[in-house]
């Protein structure tokens, strides 16, 4: 977000508490409209030649719009991008926004953070900070985990309310949002000062892609960071992770804590809020 959206964020906000200390967590997958099996083929297909050395462009943008004719929103979104970049069909702004507005006017809430994102830059639409964070906003309420990040930093870090911003980054975390997790690890590591449950966040972003939460691992176990103990064989463990994310971005690690789970801190445990004896469950509410 740029200053200026930050700082009307803030008055926003600020105006607006008990819609603010009302939240609840919300995910994307429960009130997003289900997506015809016909149209999700063709758009699956539409990723995989998109993921191919030499795309064909068009193609792609074909089999999107065919998606797209039957109300699926992911292809909607990514159908956008294309009219946004030129590629696969001419740039066109308009159909871009178009796009988008069917999104929200199916209640998708990847179309509201996607107007947020349009209409804050100015992109095919008025240029307006207010209606940004308006459709930031109803995103996050929606539950999509971008808008719920974008959020759970102002709280944190602009407004101090701490426990609020937690709470929404850690319902976009849940999300399985690899930058929620990561933006979660730091808030963790630099506010809250609790190591080992950042440490858990940086193994969940690894695992989701960020190939910075491997390197922070790898950075902590070679340096001996936070008092924990220097470990050539985790440092590299993770340091392998980082690079093969470096080559391959879309690679996932989903075994990635039982195959090479993390060690408690030394004075922390597992849990700086819990017993120095307790133990992860592997349940979703342990962290």
């Amino acid at each position: 977000m740029t200053m200026i959206i930050k700082a009307l964020a803030l008055a926003m906000l600020c105006a607006m508490p008990a819609m603010a200390y009302e939240f609840k967590c919300v995910h994307e997958k429960d009130t997003a409209p289900p997506l015809d099996a016909v149209a999700d083929d063709w758009f699956q297909q539409a990723r995989e030649i998109s993921r191919q050395r030499l795309p064909d462009w068009m193609q792609v943008a074909r089999l999107y719009r065919q998606a797209a004719d039957k109300d699926h929103w992911k292809a909607m979104h990514n159908l956008a991008e294309l009219y946004l970049r030129g590629k696969g069909v001419p740039k066109d702004t308009n159909q871009a926004v178009d796009l988008y507005l069917r999104m929200v006017k199916l209640e998708v809430p990847l179309g509201y953070y996607d107007m947020g994102v349009i209409t804050q830059r100015g992109v095919g639409v008025a240029q307006s900070d207010r209606e940004a964070i308006l459709f930031l906003l109803r995103a996050a309420d929606l539950g999509n985990p971008n808008a719920q990040t974008h959020l759970g930093n102002i709280y944190i870090y602009e407004l101090k309310k701490r426990k609020l911003g937690e709470a929404y980054l850690k319902c976009a975390a849940h999300q399985d949002n690899a930058k929620a997790n990561y933006e979660l690890a730091e808030y963790y590591e630099i506010v809250d000062i609790n190591i080992p449950v950042a440490m858990h966040y940086y193994q969940r972003a690894a695992s989701l892609g960020e190939s910075k939460g491997a390197m922070n691992i790898s950075e902590v176990f070679e340096r001996g960071k936070f008092q924990y103990n220097k470990n050539e064989n985790t440092a590299q463990t993770y340091g392998n992770i980082l690079q093969q994310l470096i080559d391959n971005p879309s690679l996932r690690f989903p075994n990635l804590a039982k195959d090479h789970p993390l060690p408690p801190h030394p004075i922390q445990g597992y849990h700086a809020d819990k017993d120095i004896n307790w133990k992860p469950t592997g349940h979703d509410d342990d962290y």
